[in-house]
Formats: C-alpha cells, sequence, structure tokens
C-alpha cells in the first residue's frame, strides 16, 4: 500500500516508495536493485522471480500497479488529469549481481541505484588518538544563538588554555566571519579555498592543501584562535564554485573534508577544531553532520518550529549517520533563548524530552540518552 502522504506524480515518488519500503525490511530477497528515471523503472531481479516480484508490486502499489501479463508492458498508473492518463513504464531484469558492501555516504542525495541491504552501513575508519576532535555546531533554524555558543565555546577554550581552530562553515550566511572582519579584514586562506584546494589535490590525503593552508593560517590568529572565514571577501558570497558536496560525490574518501580539516588541526598544534555550520537541512553542512566521528552539537530555542524541527532532523541523523561505536562521540543538544521564569521549566522539560526520545536512535541500539 502506497504511504498515504506520497502522491505519485513523478519516478521520484515512485522510487520513494520503494525507500520506505527498504528502510521497513519490506523489500523481497529477490529484488537485488531499483533505478528509477524520468520515464521508467528499472528492477534487478533474480532469475525466473517476475512472478513473485510482480506480485509484491501489486501489494506496494496497490491500486496504481498495472501487470500486464507476458506482454511486457508493466507499469505503474501517476497522478494525472482526467482524460489524459500518464504511467511509469516498468522493466524487470534478471540479474546475478550481489549487492556491494554499503558505506556510510555524507550527503542528503538518494542514491542513484538503490541495493538491498545485507548489512549495516560501514562506517569511516576511527580518527587516530593523534587528531584533534573536530566539533560541529548545527540547527535547523538561524537565528537561535548557534554562532553565539560556537564562539562562547572558543573563547571558553582559550581560556582554558586550549589552542582552537575556528571555522566558519556557513557558506550562505557566514556570522563569524561578518563578526571577525574587523579584527581580520584581509584573511589569508578561507574555508572556500580549502574545499576548492582539497578537490584539486593530486596527494591522496590533501597534503599540499594541508601544508598551504598551515602556513597561510599563521597570519590568521586572532586573540589566541586561528580564524578560517567562508570567504576572504564577504562581498563575494556567491563565488563558491567547488562546494563540499562535490567533494563527498567526486573524491575516493566521501569524508576527505573532515580528515583534512582534522588534520589541517593537528598540523597548526591545535587541542580543538570548531566549525559553525550552515542551518538547515543542507548539503553545505552534510558532510560534518553525517559523520559520526564528529562531536555534532545542536542549538535550539524552545519554539514549536525550532523543537519539532531539530527533532526531525535528528530523527534523519539518526537512521543515516548514527553514533554505533564506541568511540563515535554521542551528539549535544543546548536549548537557547530559555525565559528565566517558573512557567519556563514545564516547556524545557517538554522540549527536553521531545528531543532525546528523537535522538535516542542516533546513539545505537544499546545506548542510553
Amino acid at each position: 500500500m502506497i504511504p498515504s502522504d506520497i502522491r505519485l506524480y513523478t519516478w521520484v515518488d515512485v522510487e520513494e516508495v520503494l525507500l520506505r519500503s527498504q528502510e521497513q525490511e519490506q523489500w523481497p530477497k529477490d529484488l537485488v536493485w531499483a533505478r528509477g528515471y524520468w520515464d521508467e523503472l528499472v528492477l534487478g531481479i533474480r532469475p525466473g522471480t517476475q512472478s513473485s516480484i510482480k506480485t509484491w508490486l501489486q501489494e506496494v502499489y496497490e491500486p496504481r500497479f498495472q501487470d500486464n501479463g507476458q506482454q511486457g508492458n508493466d507499469c505503474i498508473i501517476l497522478e494525472s488529469a482526467e482524460g489524459n492518463q500518464r504511467t511509469l513504464p516498468i522493466i524487470l531484469e534478471e540479474t546475478e549481481e550481489e549487492p556491494p558492501t554499503p558505506k556510510l555516504i555524507p550527503n542528503l542525495a538518494r542514491p542513484t541505484v538503490i541495493w538491498q541491504r545485507t548489512e549495516k552501513l560501514q562506517a569511516p575508519d576511527i580518527f587516530p588518538d593523534d587528531l584533534p576532535p573536530v566539533l560541529a555546531f548545527h540547527s535547523f533554524k538561524g537565528g537561535v544563538g548557534r554562532t553565539t555558543h560556537a564562539l562562547a565555546l572558543a573563547q571558553a577554550l582559550i581560556n582554558a588554555k586550549q589552542k582552537v581552530l575556528l571555522i566558519d562553515g556557513d557558506l550562505e550566511a557566514p556570522g563569524i566571519s561578518w563578526l571577525l572582519e574587523s579584527r581580520l579584514p584581509y584573511p589569508p586562506i578561507c574555508f572556500a579555498d580549502i574545499i576548492a584546494l582539497i578537490h584539486g589535490d593530486p596527494s591522496p590525503d590533501a597534503e599540499q592543501t594541508i601544508d598551504l593552508a598551515t602556513q597561510k593560517l599563521q597570519n590568521a590568529l586572532v586573540d589566541g584562535i586561528y580564524i578560517l572565514p567562508s570567504f576572504r571577501v564577504n562581498s563575494r558570497l556567491i563565488g563558491l564554485a567547488i562546494k563540499p558536496e562535490h567533494l563527498i560525490k567526486g573524491h575516493k574518501n566521501p569524508f576527505i573534508l573532515t580528515d583534512s580539516l582534522a588534520r589541517l588541526g593537528k598540523a597548526l598544534g591545535v587541542n580543538v577544531v570548531l566549525v559553525d555550520l550552515r542551518a538547515g537541512l543542507s548539503e553545505l553542512a552534510a558532510g560534518l553532520i553525517l559523520d559520526p566521528r564528529v562531536y555534532r552539537i545542536f542549538v535550539s530555542t524552545l519554539s514549536g518550529q525550532s523543537i519539532t524541527g531539530t527533532a526531525r532532523l535528528l530523527e534523519l541523523i539518526a537512521k543515516l549517520a548514527p553514533s554505533t561505536r564506541d568511540e563515535d562521540p554521542s551528539p549535544a543538544l543546548i536549548f537557547t533563548k530559555v525565559p528565566p521564569d517558573e512557567r519556563a521549566k514545564s516547556l524545557v522539560i517538554e522540549s527536553e524530552q521531545t528531543l532525546l526520545e528523537a535522538i535516542q536512535p542516533l546513539l545505537g541500539e544499546d545506548s542510553e540518552a
């Protein structure tokens, strides 16, 4: 049965039904892979299983699946205007392929090919002990105090005699870059530079980029904090030729951005790498919030929209990149703009409970929030 919130307008919606079925572990064992196109849906199935697969499709897409028997013109009826029926043809392709080992990829885009899942996602290698931790501040909404708390933590670490690399990772509305523009009017290098350099770095682990950035950042020390702004000139916010998702999709190591930032921190001799990310569900932030090795810090006010959005965000991350290993840090939550009166206590407790319920799957099956 098609989920009630899905309308079959295009192949995207048809594929969403398959993704939901996979998440609920309802794929038949003889369905190996699925690949959607604008004009057809191709399913890779085991030889001799057409009949059982069609029966399953009938159940999943009821009442939209149309079985045309041996004619081979099976299709799914799409949402259509009266008198102009639209369909998506289904091609059943027999295959002996085996599903590859599923690997965690830190992006929000749906896969080109949906493979049958035979085991858990393979997480990235644990950081070596000599690399500094990477902390990423994120929020579902802007204006909740995320950047303020990132700056406050950076200052607290400096007060505690720690060394910090502070990165403005908000490539659409950079806050740290604007706040510190008067202190660092001509930054020698920026986060956008780092991304572009890694993208074209011929060395396996972006060693050339890290060497260059380490040298340049010696001239970007403000009050004991190495500052890496989003851009070298704040007026050029639209000049982002290479984006974080280009690294994730184009590099052999989809976690090259996180790895490079940690190694840059080591080269600078800092104790902590602190990143202020873009708010919302954005590919600009996905590379770090979907890396279970990162200390993910989520900031929210007590407003209903902020709490509900943060809960949905945590549920998505729990599905895509949970902290399942002992070495993976647990996520943290920060409530901001809390009214200093007794009436706010119940709201805080209610909001906390909502987010703790959402965050529990992110911690893995055997963890407690």
